[in-house]
């Protein structure tokens, strides 16, 4: 209660600035620079992006969005959407450590749902195919529940990745980029007009990558490829059709590795101390996480006239995925999982996965007045079906081997047997209606019927049995008034739904949809024809309705489970003269359904990313960038062991003159060592320094 107190204090203090005697016109953020210093776009975000569906301003937005775009990509040198995440609050990136099987997050305390495109992107795990940067126009975030947006999906929020595609503007350039473990990529991004009217446009964006990775034995090989064609026949229709491909080649990385060797030295386990990150537990030839995926996606616009409009998506999407892996085994757990002679067995496992899905949204805006009020009402309706299949087997042991001087035995033959798939439909009609007086005061409020139905399936995307079969209501409201001099307090209420779990309690009753709510208050400020923005937001946030262990009846579990996240983030945008930085701080007090700590979140993180760039004299082209990441300690879940604190640094030089660009980047510039987080008794190491070098040329 006093933490709220505070912030309503707090906001109240701020609504209290003096402003001007007249009406001030509050100015977007601008970016005062040239384009040789903005290669891949704008270095800050203007607007909610698509994750709103409604790309309005940040400032006039009551919800806490956080959008990274291709720019603050490409000059941090993120290599996945871990890392182009790392900057901002309330979001801890890479909680796993090296593993590179997916692209892993925790919004407010929770995974979030992904999306692609604003559409579902994920089907069971290890089925998707992580998405390439240099394909990505931005990476945007909706933290909370945001079910009345887009169906069933996490209660932490969302994370929508959007594709650079022909609708875009965009310059002509080639890539290319070598560094740390014999990384080199090459990378093109293409287009052009098709016709004389340049009504038909096209844009082809891909990458080749050949790489190693930290760990021994293991590889991070890619090709991607994303053309598209936009037709614009008039000012009010768009159509853009995007195909995708990617094919990676690649190794799971070093997992569930010992408290001793990592938290703790292994002196009384096994041969040595600490393990380096380039341990391999595996075996060289076996250890492979291969995937292929193709998809198809079309996206319209037009509008009707002055009040109508309608936008819509679809894609059809494919993939399959060969996981092999060996990894450090869950014997001897009083011992470390240690053998008696420093030895540790393994876990030898393969997993053959296809994934299947096909989607649509699309929903219908009208900007009209109502007694004197600006209102927009959009009324939309979504459809998808997905499939995932995973056959799975585990192999007989080999031999232990040594983790501090490893010699390989080799592998055993692993046979799947197949098993039915899962099948996951979903379809639901939702209003989203915003009110504006005055131009100052922003009311939203929201509702979405939605039903989500689960099973087993043989093989295609119907459910062959119905385990699960719900729907539900769910709302939104957000209340945002902004004030002559910038300052722009907000509330808003979300709530969430989602089948977390296909199985039946003692009774044979079906496990429900998991539920969440979100209480959120905040503000943002942005002077009057400054380059400042200034966000601050306090929040509470609940899952109920989830599954623990049934102590009344072993082996079963009931649905009685609740977990809770309240904090506080803040973040801000400043630029003085040729000076730029982005500032994020994050609180979370989290309890998990056993009443401990969410396992891997932080109660503390902060972060600070610093660029300077002369527009004039000697210095002029060159751009320094300089940033220090902290993330507090760490619970794993239970209240047995603490994962510390560690601070990494990051650093950028980057020189533009013309159409030419090179940058340097290093990200861990100190080479600390640390492990990101301990859980169920597995602890998973940090990445140490990584350099790279790339080379652009626009043409």
């Amino acid at each position: 209660m006093a933490r709220r107190t505070t912030a309503v204090s707090f906001l109240a203090l701020m609504a209290a600035l003096p402003a001007s005697a007249e009406v001030i016109e509050l100015e977007p953020i601008l970016v005062k620079a040239n384009r040789a210093e903005v290669f891949f776009g704008e270095s800050v975000a203007l607007d909610s992006g698509t994750v709103a569906k409604t790309g309005d301003p940040i400032l006039e937005t009551p919800r806490a969005i956080h959008v990274v775009t291709a720019q603050q990509i490409a000059e941090r040198g993120a290599t996945n959407v871990e890392q182009a995440l790392q900057y901002a609050s309330g979001i801890t990136a890479g909680q796993w450590g090296l593993d590179n099987r997916s692209d892993w997050s925790l919004v407010r305390g929770f995974a979030p749902s992904t999306l692609h495109d604003g559409l579902n992107a994920r089907y069971g795990y290890y089925n998707d195919t992580k998405p390439e940067p240099f394909l990505l126009n931005s990476v945007e975030v909706l933290k909370g529940p945001s079910s009345g947006l887009y169906g069933s999906g996490s209660v932490g929020g969302v994370v929508n990745t959007t594709s650079k595609t022909a609708a875009q503007d965009s310059d002509n350039l080639w890539q290319l980029s070598v560094g740390s473990n014999q990384r080199a990529q090459i990378a093109a991004d293409v287009s052009g007009d098709l016709n004389a009217s340049g009504t038909l446009r096209y844009r082809i964006v891909g990458v080749l990558r050949n790489a190693d990775t930290p760990v021994d034995f293991s590889q991070d090989d890619s090709l991607a490829l994303a053309p598209s064609i936009t037709w614009r026949p008039n000012d009010d229709t768009e159509l853009t059709l995007l195909a995708n491909y990617q094919k990676s080649d690649g190794s799971p990385l070093l997992q569930f590795a010992s408290l001793y060797g990592t938290l703790e030295p292994a002196t009384g386990f096994g041969n040595g101390t600490y393990f380096d990150d380039t341990l391999f537990v595996g075996e060289p030839g076996f250890d492979v996480f291969n995937s292929e995926q193709r998809g198809v996606t079309a996206m319209v616009s037009h509008r009707f006239n002055e009040v109508w409009s309608v936008d819509a998506s679809a894609r059809y999407l494919e993939g399959e995925a060969l996981y092999q892996h060996a990894w450090w085994a869950f014997d001897n757990t009083a011992n470390g999982r240690y053998n008696p002679d420093g030895t540790i067995n393994r876990t030898f496992y393969r997993a053959e996965n296809e994934m299947k899905s096909a989607a649509l949204d699309a929903y219908a805006t009208a900007n009209y007045a109502l007694g004197g009020v600006e209102m927009r009402s959009i009324i939309g309706a979504s459809y998808s079906r997905g499939y995932y299949d995973s056959d799975t087997a585990y192999g007989a042991q080999i031999a232990p081997i040594d983790p501090f001087n490893p010699t390989y035995t080799g592998y055993p033959s692993i046979t799947v047997t197949d098993s039915p798939g899962t099948s996951i439909t979903e379809w639901g009609a939702y209003l989203q209606n915003r009110a504006v007086v005055d131009d100052r005061l922003f009311i939203d409020f929201g509702l979405r019927y939605g039903s989500i139905k689960t099973g087993a399936s043989t093989g295609s995307f119907g459910a062959t049995s119905v385990a699960a079969d719900y729907s539900a209501w769910t709302g939104n409201f957000a209340a945002l008034y902004r004030f002559d001099n910038g300052v722009a307090p907000y509330f808003s209420y979300a709530e969430s739904f989602r089948q977390d779990e296909v199985g039946r309690d003692v009774n044979g009753t079906p496990f429900e949809p998991t539920e969440g709510t979100q209480y959120e208050i905040g503000v943002k400020y942005q002077p009057a024809g400054t380059d400042t923005l200034f966000v601050a937001s306090v929040f509470d946030l609940t899952k109920s309705n989830m599954t623990v262990s049934d102590p009344a009846n072993p082996g079963f579990s009931i649905q009685t489970g609740e977990a809770t996240a309240r904090g506080l983030e803040l973040e801000l945008f400043h630029r003085i003269g040729d000076v730029s930085f982005d500032a994020a701080y994050t609180y979370l007090d989290t309890e998990n359904s056993s009443g401990a700590q969410i396992g891997q979140v932080p109660e503390n993180a902060a972060s600070l990313w610093v660029n300077y760039a002369p527009t004039v004299g000697t210095l002029q082209g060159w751009k320094l960038g300089a940033g220090v990441r902290y993330t507090g300690a760490a619970w794993g879940g239970s209240d047995t062991y603490e994962t510390p604190a560690y601070t990494l640094y990051d650093a950028a030089v980057t020189y533009s003159r013309d159409n030419w660009q090179v940058a340097l980047n290093i990200q861990n510039l100190l080479d600390e060592n640390y492990v990101a987080t301990c859980q169920s008794g597995a602890c998973y190491i940090g990445e140490g320094r990584n350099v790279s070098l790339t080379l652009t040329s626009k043409f």
